[in-house]
């Protein structure tokens, strides 16, 4: 599936990046990651966002966008002994995911929003920096397979082929269900929406993109 999804966006991204009416380009950018339901606060987890878009005008100010994106997320607890806080604790996620946004622009600055879907690649867990599956009593919980998620952004646009993307983007589904076991770090949180208990992805990323091409 996931192979799929490269080979079918690769193969669009080719063919519409040389119509008069789209635009195609690399966009590079920084994840900053936390898993809510652990039990730690922050954006703490710093990975990296890279892939390529596509976009088509289809208004005056109004835009849509798909985006392709090899994306780092996941939990980090680093120890702090001078505050009293020795917990270390880690999740590693990768996804190949697919934003799918509308984008309202104003002058240099523009909104948007939209749904992304992701396929997961790899999971790691671990507790001071021991994988959960080689701790005794320990059974590691697999993550989900694909996850969806909400997506907002604000952009700034330096000019028609550069700007800068600010987004935030949280899971609707569960990326992990709850379990029963000893690790103190799982703490089921309900969804805002669904009110669904379980672990659910809160990334805040920055990226910047450029257009190969320019709207004529």
């Amino acid at each position: 599936m996931r192979k799929l999804f490269l080979t079918l966006f690769i193969v669009s991204l080719t063919i519409i990046s040389t119509a008069q009416e789209f635009r195609a380009g690399p966009l590079l950018g920084t994840s900053f990651s936390q898993v809510d339901g652990d039990n730690f606060v922050g954006y703490n987890k710093i990975g990296l966002n890279l892939g390529a878009f596509v976009s088509r005008q289809v208004g005056e100010k109004w835009e849509v966008q798909l985006d392709i994106e090899y994306m780092q997320k996941g939990s980090r607890e680093a120890p702090k002994p001078d505050k009293g806080q020795y917990d270390d604790y880690k999740i590693a996620l990768s996804y190949i995911q697919f934003p799918v946004v509308a984008r309202y622009r104003h002058k240099q600055f523009s909104g948007e929003a939209g749904l992304s879907i992701g396929a997961l690649l790899n999971s790691k867990e671990e507790i001071e920096g021991t994988p959960i599956k080689d701790l005794p009593q320990s059974e590691p919980v697999p993550f989900q397979n694909m996850e969806w998620a909400t997506v907002f952004g604000l952009n700034y646009h330096i000019n028609d082929r550069l700007w800068i993307n600010a987004r935030w983007l949280y899971s609707i589904n569960r990326i992990r269900i709850p379990y029963d076991d000893d690790i103190k770090y799982y703490n089921p949180k309900p969804h805002w929406f669904s009110r669904k208990p379980g672990q659910y992805n809160n990334n805040f990323v920055v990226t910047a993109y450029y257009a190969i091409n320019k709207l004529l």
